[in-house]
């Protein structure tokens, strides 16, 4: 059994008096009742024995007496010369444009539980009736007549608003701006309507606080790739192979500028083409991100691990949404998902590209000035960064017993140089085999009768 949606929405629609598609366009009383009908429709949305009034007004005898409930694009109420004038334009507009009538009913308790009515006036004529009429494929807002009036004489509180185009308005898939043709809202236009005033009437309670969490753990993860910022985590790296990768990956970069032609500051690794070399670039900045988040007892997997978390609630709340609406979207249950992590994403990839080229061309200069080497190989650039991070590192720790074996492998012209440790260790038990050896003969020989 479905649930009772908390939203519903209704629309019907007017064909324009000289509409292609109006069939009934040259019918005299066709165009006069059409006319009669905005009349009646504005002083139906206006009736003042439908309008919200508060119980503070009710109980003091306020009720507006000066203004007219039906709410204009900029939030106000209308004035008695408004309405004179809202009909008088609206006659001229339906000549060439449709005429949209929608309604939105609520249950009660839902509405007055979550949203102060004032309050959702407001939202309704700055945020949601512009977003809606920019889903529909409308260009510019200012080019767009809209009104609406809250009622509350029914057992639903509902809302009614109609919007029409002031000039050509709609934006074609071939970039031409005309009237739009088509009168019906489509049912992903509608979903998208209803979703949106969900999230306003109940975004204070918890999409807002949600949402802010969200984006709080992402701009703290965001300051491990920030290259100005001391958390920046590829600054930190120890890892000698991720050092060899990273050098790589700005090798790439440069011939790949080179190639192309770029000369700008910065690169976007969305921009980078699926070429060898692209393709090349972006297998290896996606093997330095999985390092990265590869250590489950690093700082930055917990933080990754929050924020896949805060978007699964963002997504579940979207998802609550449809099941509350008996809307079945499949194609929206990971939108909210798919786009931050896209965003998170593309984010460290453009950090790590970046890095790398400034890595690759930084440590090419040090190495050109000390060796006098005009090419240079990812060995000479490896060595250079083992000798940095031999200099102002500690000397006590792991990393440095590391840093010294390196050394020591890329300074050795023979493998006792370039490994001792393990070349004492090999020699000193072939040592101990041999005394063994040697023990083993003697002993045999105190039991060699015969002989």
């Amino acid at each position: 059994m479905n649930k009772s949606p908390n939203v519903i929405f209704k629309s019907k629609y007017c064909l324009a008096l000289n509409s292609r598609d109006n069939n009934m366009n040259n019918s005299m009383n066709y165009q006069k009742n059409r006319l009669n009908d905005i009349d009646k429709m504005i002083d139906y949305f206006s009736n003042e024995k439908k309008k919200v009034v508060g119980m503070f007004e009710y109980f003091m005898g306020h009720t507006r007496n000066e203004n007219i409930n039906l709410v204009l694009e900029n939030g106000n109420y209308a004035t008695k010369e408004d309405i004179k004038k809202l009909k008088t334009n609206y006659k001229k507009y339906i000549e060439n444009s449709n005429l949209w009538k929608c309604i939105l009913s609520f249950n009660s308790e839902y509405l007055y539980n979550n949203i102060d009515i004032k309050t959702f006036e407001q939202k309704l004529a700055k945020e949601i009736i512009p977003q809606f009429l920019k889903y529909c494929g409308f260009k510019d807002i200012k080019n767009m007549s809209y009104v609406f009036s809250i009622h509350t004489n029914k057992t639903h509180p509902h809302i009614h608003f109609a919007f029409i185009e002031k000039k050509p308005n709609y934006l074609y898939c071939d970039k031409k701006v005309n009237y739009r043709r088509k009168g019906k809202i489509t049912i992903d236009e509608q979903r998208y309507l209803k979703r949106l005033v969900e999230l306003v009437i109940e975004r204070e309670k918890y999409y807002t606080p949600q949402l802010k969490k969200t984006n709080e753990d992402i701009d703290y993860l965001k300051s491990y790739f920030n290259i100005k910022d001391k958390n920046f985590v590829l600054k930190n790296v120890d890892e000698i192979f991720i050092e060899e990768k990273i050098l790589k990956l700005g090798e790439l970069l440069k011939e790949y500028r080179q190639i192309n032609s770029q000369n700008s500051n910065g690169i976007k690794y969305n921009s980078i083409k699926n070429d060898d070399i692209g393709r090349k670039i972006k297998v290896l900045t996606k093997e330095i991100k999985k390092y990265l988040f590869n250590d489950e007892n690093s700082s930055l997997y917990s933080m990754k691990k929050n924020i896949d978390e805060d978007i699964k609630k963002l997504n579940n709340y979207f998802v609550l949404l449809n099941e509350n609406n008996n809307i079945d979207d499949n194609n929206f249950k990971n939108a909210i998902t798919e786009n931050k992590i896209k965003y998170i994403d593309n984010y460290i990839y453009n950090s790590i590209v970046n890095y790398s080229l400034y890595k690759y061309e930084k440590i090419s200069l040090i190495v050109k000035k000390n060796t006098n080497k005009e090419e240079i190989s990812i060995e000479d650039l490896i060595q250079e960064i083992v000798y940095l991070n031999h200099k102002y590192k500690g000397n006590n720790s792991d990393k440095q017993i590391r840093k010294e074996v390196l050394e020591n492998y890329f300074k050795g012209s023979t493998n006792a140089t370039k490994f001792p440790n393990k070349y004492m260790l090999e020699k000193a038990i072939k040592n101990i085999n041999y005394e063994m050896d040697r023990a083993t003969e003697e002993f045999n020989k105190l039991f060699d009768y015969e002989k």
